[in-house]
């Protein structure tokens, strides 16, 4: 059996696995799979429902999360994601954003960055045909020249958006806390640190630093402490 048979094979088994209801062999399974370096948005989704059914909440926001990097519009996906964010014991409220970034927002991760670098060059190229077109005569009139105006507003922002969603993408590293009663420390090694806050499973963090077996996190709400770096899993 060659390597990329390997894959589905033991994604069969534990899809298996999980209808037998043996939700801890399909998690291994699962996790092996990834572990050689297999993505898709379908196996993390099959994940995050046998930690969901082990109860592990962390793990299964980290796998649905991960899911949903890969396929942004998947219902289900998100609607699974949802409703393990509901369950997380420390959930932060913070105030609405105004509601033309929030808007903004929705669209940028509406798609991957790689769709929208598709997107746009697909726009590039009609715009370049149009371009083509104006300068043999093909299309005339005020109409084409605003059609024209129309598709490079449209083309530099949608390369706007897909450079804000890479350096985004670059320049933060996140990760869900994937056990409970974490404790947050002020630097990185137990003894005479001061333990600043705790935190629980499914609590989202960006890792600013990491420092043999710790890492710096900080909260959405501006929280910033040190934890074991085994107590939190990056999101890729």
């Amino acid at each position: 059996m060659g390597l990329a048979d390997i894959p589905n094979d033991l994604f069969s088994q534990g899809n298996n696995a999980m209808i037998a209801e043996k939700y801890d062999d399909a998690l291994q399974l699962y996790e092996s799979i990834i572990e050689i370096g297999y993505h898709d948005s379908n196996l993390y989704y099959n994940l995050g429902n046998a930690y969901y059914r082990l109860h592990y909440i962390g793990h299964a926001i980290w796998a649905y999360s991960q899911a949903s990097i890969l396929a942004p519009r998947d219902i289900d996906i998100q609607h699974n994601l949802d409703v393990t964010l509901a369950r997380r014991i420390d959930r932060i409220e913070l105030p609405e954003s105004f509601f033309l970034l929030k808007m903004y927002r929705a669209i940028k991760s509406n798609l991957t960055l790689r769709e929208w670098i598709v997107l746009g060059s697909i726009i590039l190229l009609f715009q370049s045909m149009w371009v083509f077109g104006l300068q043999f005569g093909w299309f005339r009139g005020n109409m084409s020249q605003s059609i024209l105006t129309g598709l490079m507003v449209l083309t530099l922002g949608i390369h706007g958006i897909a450079a804000d969603k890479y350096f985004q993408n670059n320049r933060t590293n996140t990760g869900v806390v994937i056990a409970n009663g974490v404790d947050a420390y002020s630097g990185p090694f137990y003894g005479e640190n001061t333990v600043l806050f705790r935190i629980n499973e499914g609590s989202l963090a960006d890792i600013k630093q990491s420092q043999k077996d710790w890492v710096e996190i900080i909260l959405i709400d501006g929280k910033k402490g040190w934890i074991p770096s085994e107590s939190i899993r990056t999101l890729k």
